[in-house]
């Protein structure tokens, strides 16, 4: 939207209508960063004061020098900006690389160091004789700790982004806040996923609150004398590999010591192993060279996702098999919100900052089991 158009709706529509009508192009999309400009909103609204008492009291002065000068915080421009600044933030954060959304289920939060509480069950079928009354099942207490953590950045818009039309420097700011949030949520998620904290509050797993290892040859919790082998020394190269993950699983018990049902959904892997897991999930026939011609491959449709992180941060050779949603929790305290900061602030005088806003969000990730997710390689 230029200049002309942009100053023709407020002469015809005055200030309130204005805004309303800009900000709901935004949220549309109609005006976006391609089409916005700083100076174009500014010049259309009459130029108001960028800043407060700009009159210099030392020098000779007349009636004049006290006009009431509109100021900016106290008209439609705080508000369309915001809108703006929001819709790319959000934009940002919604279009940056991520998987974590898909390995993890997320519930609302309202407290710092969040509590899953869950039940081990004697729940199963017990045969009735004749008149005789049903047993009923006993339900213990269980629980896994959650600790949540708020992040958080501060975008400023200065006189001379204004004054001189900036409005790319702003735009890119705000793009990469959002980014950046996307991006923070990916590692504390993945964090979590990949067992890489083993102690303290941020724990990938805390079963009854204590932080422990969460992939291991003798995993276990407090819940269960028993141990698990979740930590197969198993090289990904075709599916015989995930039939090797599958016999893990079906070694695995519950709390009760009964054999469980467990589908895994989902292949997650660096980058390094994106190809191989591409193509055992993703042919419709046996990838094994020793496989009869024209044998149909099991694992066909199995989801694989791939992260850097796990090049970096574990290992290139590493994988992971399971139903991740089902052992991973992101506790969700504060989504993704974009603030304005009150008129009047000490930053606006010292730094000539015009508008401040804040990106912000709180939450956190962990695991609340260790029996659906295996890790394939150390």
């Amino acid at each position: 939207m230029n200049r002309d158009s942009m100053k023709a709706l407020y002469e015809k529509h005055g200030e309130k209508r204005f805004a309303a009508e800009i900000v709901n192009l935004i949220n549309e999309g109609a005006v976006n960063e391609g089409n916005f400009s700083l100076g174009a909103l500014w010049d259309s609204m009459g130029r108001p004061s960028l800043r407060p008492n700009p009159i210099n009291m030392t020098s000779k002065v007349t009636a004049d020098d006290f006009e009431i000068e509109e100021a900016l915080d106290s008209t439609a421009f705080p508000k369309i900006t915001g809108a703006l600044i929001n819709k790319v933030v959000q934009g940002a954060y919604d279009l940056e690389y991520g998987i974590a959304d898909q390995l993890v289920t997320k519930i609302p939060s309202s407290v710092k160091d969040e509590t899953i509480v869950g039940f081990s069950e004697d729940m199963g079928m017990q045969e009735v004789e004749e008149s005789m009354p049903y047993q009923e099942g006993s339900l213990s207490e269980k629980y896994h700790k959650i600790y949540n953590r708020k992040f958080g950045r501060i975008i400023s818009l200065t006189e001379e982004m204004v004054k001189f039309d900036q409005t790319g420097q702003m735009i890119y700011r705000a793009k990469r806040i959002g980014e950046a949030a996307r991006s923070k949520k990916e590692r504390i998620c993945l964090d979590a996923v990949l067992g890489l904290v083993t102690s303290g509050n941020n724990g990938s797993w805390r079963p009854a609150g204590t932080a422990t290892t969460l992939y291991s040859a003798t995993s276990t919790d407090p819940y269960s004398s028993a141990t698990l082998d979740n930590l197969g020394g198993i090289t990904l190269s075709d599916e015989t590999d995930l039939d090797e993950a599958n016999a893990l699983f079906g070694a695995f018990t519950d709390e009760n010591g009964l054999p469980m049902i467990i589908t895994p959904k989902i292949l997650l892997t660096g980058m390094a192993l994106r190809g191989t897991a591409n193509k055992i999930c993703y042919s419709g026939q046996s990838v094994v060279a020793t496989a009869p011609a024209g044998s149909n491959n099991l694992y066909t449709g199995t989801t694989t996702l791939a992260s850097s992180f796990i090049d970096s941060l574990v290992s290139a050779t590493s994988w992971f098999y399971g139903d991740f949603k089902k052992q991973f929790i992101y506790t969700d305290v504060m989504p993704l919100q974009v603030l304005q900061a009150k008129a009047g602030n000490e930053k606006e005088f010292e730094n000539d900052i015009v508008l401040r806003f804040k990106a912000r969000f709180m939450g956190g990730c962990g695991a609340v089991s260790n029996r659906y997710v295996v890790k394939g390689n150390v």
